[in-house]
């Protein structure tokens, strides 16, 4: 059977940071899927290009910010760029930044018809002030996203929850759990010594251990892992995030932070144990797809006080995090492992 001609391109603009353009892929995917008639032009940063391999009618450029394309100069680059490059008519913004902003008034300006991410500054001020939380689940942002497209003209239906994502088979010999220890604002981070005492009673059969981080003093760390335990395998330094999400599908659980690596385990359906401390699931950053039950989070009266994870303790003492034990993670991974 013949494809659908292709009736219209549009150009997406995602550009950082790793978590968040991870969650325009499952937006994207059901986007095309809806839209047979339309192609998809992928505007986001140079190393993220392995997120989107192998999406059909998709086209990905990628920019280097830091380098060719840094700063105001660099924004007329990656117009000049885009435009001579490729035929679109409609512009979507999933990010709503000073560089989009820009860049969508110079789209504008050419007669291409833009839309913009309504981030919901207010009602997620509203979840993390100090004062008169109103504590309420917002929006996933993956909502957010495709709220842009149907804002466009576009139908786009997103798949919903799926509690039976890689469920484990009872006859497997060997059972494969990923840890994920980092996160991008330390805030967000589980202690290094309570994280090891999860990953320590998991260091038996049939379990084995993979260690996924950042590149430099993470993966040092993470290196020094794989000696100290005797169910680790060993991981390389130099995977790109293609090679690296290969691996990752071929695990039964993931244990991680609020992190990118929540979202990346996602991508390939692997149930995830996510920490939580300062944010909360309910600004909509949760993992797509991912069952709730499986946040690992204490309630305290002063959670959230942070959307991205980027601000110092009220109370100064991190109790949000000091109080999760390693107990409740190795318990609900169990429950996870057992279905």
């Amino acid at each position: 059977m013949s494809s659908s001609p292709i009736r219209q391109k549009i150009l997406v603009m995602r550009f950082s940071a790793l978590g968040d353009v991870a969650l325009t892929i499952p937006v994207l995917k059901a986007f095309l899927a809806t839209n047979k008639d339309v192609s998809v032009v992928m505007a986001s940063e140079q190393q993220l290009a392995g997120l989107f391999s192998g999406i059909e009618r998709l086209e990905f450029e990628g920019f280097d910010l830091k380098g060719e394309y840094k700063g105001f100069t660099g924004i007329f680059k990656i117009f000049n760029t885009l435009k001579k490059k490729h035929d679109f008519s409609l512009v979507a913004d999933l990010h709503g930044v000073i560089r989009t902003h820009v860049l969508r008034v110079l789209f504008e300006a050419s007669r291409r018809k833009t839309e913009v991410i309504n981030k919901g500054r207010i009602e997620k001020y509203a979840l993390v002030r100090k004062e008169n939380k109103i504590f309420r689940p917002l929006p996933h942002a993956t909502e957010r996203y495709a709220d842009v497209f149907r804002r466009l003209g576009f139908k786009i239906n997103l798949p919903p929850v799926d509690n039976t994502l890689n469920k484990l088979d009872p006859k497997e010999v060997v059972v494969k759990i990923g840890f994920a220890p980092f996160a991008k604002h330390a805030a967000k981070m589980y202690s290094l010594d309570k994280f090891k005492e999860i990953v320590q009673y998991f260091d038996r059969a049939p379990y084995e251990l993979y260690f996924f981080g950042g590149k430099g003093a993470e993966r040092l760390l993470l290196a020094d892992w794989e000696h100290i335990f005797s169910r680790a395998v060993p991981m390389s330094a130099t995977s790109s995030i293609a090679e690296e999400l290969g691996i990752m599908g071929e695990m039964r659980a993931m244990v991680t932070m609020d992190s990118a690596n929540m979202h990346l385990a996602s991508l390939v359906n692997v149930p995830v144990i996510s920490l939580w401390g300062p944010t909360h699931p309910y600004a909509g950053f949760y993992g797509f797809q991912q069952d709730p039950l499986n946040a690992v989070q204490v309630s305290l009266s002063c959670r959230p006080c942070s959307v991205f994870g980027n601000t110092n303790c009220w109370r100064g003492d991190y109790a949000c995090m000091e109080q999760i034990t390693p107990e409740m993670v190795e318990e609900k991974l169990l429950k996870l492992l057992k279905g």
